[in-house]
């Protein structure tokens, strides 16, 4: 069957079409559109009203691209942003009216989950791993393997666009903003309860992209690469980020930095000097929950 699947994040509505049969997902056509939904969220607990108009235009156009393509389901998993925030059902409720669709709000272990298991069906030749997906409002770590599917999963409250927030309102950061950042980053992934085990660290999301991007790679980026821009992007205005590089940064410019640093602190904890980027996440572990429920 024909779905689209539409993962409204902190930061980006990321949306899929993609064909799923027998448990086996092809892509037909692969989305991203900035929406910054978790604008202030961290400090307000509320979603602004520009950041629910931007949201509903962004799902808008994902519908409208469903529609085209043909797509016989169309489902939203909302992230932490909307986990978040105490006015999500206003939300809710004008995607209901405006669009007909259902808002639907998953839990940060959900997500990991879903995550996973979008990675994995982009990734042929991984049979297990540690997947983190690095978002603007949290953080998502699933261990698993293929056959047996994840054995443990856990979300953390830390991701670009928070830390952003929270650290860095002088650009670019001071020494101590940097160093408080780094310790938040520490902090919450120390609260993971489980190890690596030796499995290939997989990063899914946009973050592990970007780098890889950023470094010219495709198949794995070193610890040390992703360190160099890290401190790169650190050193820099978001205008200054943006010049460097257009093209991957448009969008993110202000909040790279933070999303390097955070991915960074993910290699660390786990104790490895790579990672495996990959297209696929939580767009296409909704792809394929959703099918599954189809029957």
């Amino acid at each position: 069957m024909r779905v689209c699947a539409i993962d409204v994040g902190t930061n980006t509505v990321m949306s899929v079409v993609a064909d799923v049969r027998d448990g086996r997902l092809t892509v037909v056509e692969d989305e991203e559109r900035f929406a910054r939904l978790g604008q202030g969220v961290d400090a307000s607990g509320r979603l602004a009203p520009e950041a629910i108009d931007r949201v509903l235009d962004r799902l808008a156009a994902a519908q409208a691209t469903a529609e085209r393509l043909g797509a016989e389901r169309v489902v939203i998993g909302a992230t932490s942003a909307s986990r978040d925030a105490a006015n999500v059902g206003e939300l809710r409720g004008r995607v209901r009216d405006d669009l007909g669709l259902d808002y639907r709000v998953i839990s940060g272990e959900e997500e990991a989950e879903a995550s996973f298991r979008g990675a994995l069906a982009l990734l042929p030749d991984v049979d297990a791993a540690l997947v983190v997906d690095v978002g603007g409002g949290s953080t998502e770590v699933a261990l698993g393997t293929r056959a047996e599917g994840v054995m443990r999963r856990q979300s953390v409250d830390v991701g670009s666009v928070r830390l952003t927030e929270r650290r860095f309102s002088e650009r670019p950061p001071s020494d101590g903003a940097v160093e408080a950042a780094q310790a938040d980053a520490e902090a919450a992934y120390a609260a993971v309860g489980f190890e690596r085990g030796g499995v290939p660290l997989v990063a899914t999301g946009s973050v592990g992209r970007l780098v890889a991007r950023l470094v010219g790679a495709t198949d794995r980026v070193s610890a040390a690469a992703l360190r160099e821009w890290r401190d790169r992007l650190l050193a820099l205005t978001p205008d200054e980020a943006l010049a460097i590089s257009p093209d991957v940064l448009a969008g993110r410019e202000d909040v790279a930095a933070a999303a390097l640093l955070l991915l960074d602190a993910v290699l660390a904890r786990f104790g490895a000097d790579a990672y495996v980027p990959t297209t696929g996440g939580l767009r296409h572990g909704l792809a394929l929950a959703e099918a599954d429920r189809a029957g």
